[in-house]
C-alpha cells in the first residue's frame, strides 16, 4: 500500500516526500478556464485557489517529485462536464500527459473517461469516488472501460471491499484513510460547495410534523426525535473534523482509518488516500506523518492488536476513538 498525498504547490513536494508520501494528487484551474466559464465553475471539487495556478509550477513540482521517483495524479473529478467543456478539457489533459509529466488522470464523469479514451488514449484514468463504484457491477463496467485505478467512496466499508478487490482484478484499489469525511454519500451529491456547505450546517433549527396533519406528536415522540436530533449532529460535527478543530499536539483531527490499515492491507488494497488538497503545509505533513507511522507497523508484519495500538497513541483521542464516529471504518 502507497501513501497517497494532497498536494498544493511546489514547495510541498520535498517536505511531504521526505516524511513518507509516495504519492501525490493536485489539481488545476488554468486561468482560460476561469475566463471561459467563471471561477465560480469548479473543474475539480475544489475552489480555483486550492490548487496549482499555473502549468508552469505544475511541471516544476512534477520535477521535484520525480527526484523521489513519486507520481502526481491531477483531478478532474467533478461529477461531470458541459459537452462545450470537453474540448478545454481533453487539451489540458493532453498538455499534462505529453508535456508536464502527470501520471494518471482522477475522473468521475464517465462521459469524459470515453472522450480520454478515444482522444488521449495514453492518459491513464484512476475513477473517483465521485462516479460510485459501491459494487461489483459497477467495478466490472470501469474495468472495461480500461481504467487503472479505482477510488472507492467513503461508505464502503471493510467486509465489502473483498468482493469489490476480487471483481477489479488487476485494477488497482484506493480507499480513503485520513480526513474530511462527507455527511451524505458523495457519489450521489450534486451540490458544490462554492457557495458554502451547507451539508456541515449541523446547528439548524428543527421543527416536528406527524406525518398525519391532523394529529399531534407526544411528548415522548418529541423527545425521542430531539434525541435522534443530537445523535445526528454529533455526527456531523465528528465527519466534518470534528468542527475543524485541531488537537492539543497540533495534529488534525476528523475521520480516520488508521486501526484498518492491517486489514486494509490483507485485502489487497494499494493506495491510501489523505484528503486535504485545501489544507494548511502542516495539517499535510502532520497527516503523511500519522500515517507512516502505522503502515511501518503493517510493512514489519506487526498484529494488527499492535496497529491499532500504535494507531491509538498516535491520535492520543481515546474519547473519539471510543465513540466509533470518528473512524472511516467501523
Amino acid at each position: 500500500m502507497k501513501i497517497l498525498a494532497p498536494l498544493g504547490a511546489k514547495e510541498e513536494v520535498e517536505m511531504l516526500a521526505e516524511n513518507g508520501a509516495e504519492e501525490f494528487y493536485c489539481g488545476i484551474t488554468p486561468g482560460e478556464w476561469m475566463e471561459k466559464f467563471t471561477p465560480g465553475v469548479w473543474i475539480n471539487r475544489r475552489n480555483p485557489y486550492a490548487g496549482f495556478p499555473s502549468f508552469h509550477d505544475l511541471k516544476e513540482a512534477v520535477h521535484q517529485a520525480e527526484q523521489y521517483d513519486i507520481p502526481i495524479f491531477l483531478t478532474l473529478n467533478a461529477p461531470y462536464y458541459l459537452e462545450s467543456q470537453y474540448p478545454m478539457l481533453l487539451e489540458l489533459i493532453k498538455r499534462c500527459s505529453e508535456e508536464v509529466g502527470i501520471r494518471a488522470f482522477i475522473v468521475s464523469d464517465p462521459g469524459l473517461m470515453t472522450a480520454m479514451k478515444e482522444e488521449v488514449p495514453e492518459a491513464a484514468i484512476h475513477v473517483s469516488s465521485l462516479a460510485a463504484p459501491m459494487n461489483t457491477g459497477s467495478i466490472e463496467l470501469y474495468k472495461q472501460m480500461g481504467v487503472e485505478r479505482i477510488v472507492l467512496p467513503r461508505s464502503v466499508q471493510l467486509n465489502e471491499i473483498p468482493r469489490l478487490k476480487e471483481a477489479a482484478g488487476d485494477i488497482e484499489l484506493e480507499v480513503f484513510i485520513l480526513n474530511d469525511g462527507c455527511v451524505y454519500e458523495e457519489s450521489f451529491c450534486m451540490t458544490t460547495h462554492s457557495a458554502g456547505a451547507f451539508c456541515s450546517q449541523s446547528q439548524w433549527d428543527y421543527q416536528y410534523f406527524h406525518s398525519d396533519g391532523n394529529k399531534e406528536l407526544s411528548a415522548k415522540e418529541m423527545r425521542k426525535l430531539d434525541e435522534q436530533i443530537n445523535d445526528y449532529r454529533e455526527f456531523v460535527w465528528f465527519v466534518n473534523d470534528c468542527n475543524c478543530q485541531i488537537a492539543s499536539d497540533g495534529l488534525p483531527l476528523g475521520p480516520c482509518g488508521l486501526c484498518s490499515l492491517g486489514d486494509l492491507a490483507e485485502m489487497g488494497v494499494d493506495s491510501l488516500k489523505i484528503v486535504g488538497r485545501e489544507g494548511a503545509p502542516y495539517r499535510k505533513l502532520a497527516s503523511v506523518q500519522m500515517v507512516k507511522a502505522v503502515i511501518d507497523q503493517v510493512r514489519k508484519q506487526a498484529g494488527n492488536e499492535m496497529v491499532h495500538q500504535t494507531a491509538k497513541k498516535i491520535r492520543n483521542q481515546p474519547k473519539y476513538c471510543e465513540s466509533g464516529l470518528m473512524c472511516y471504518y467501523r
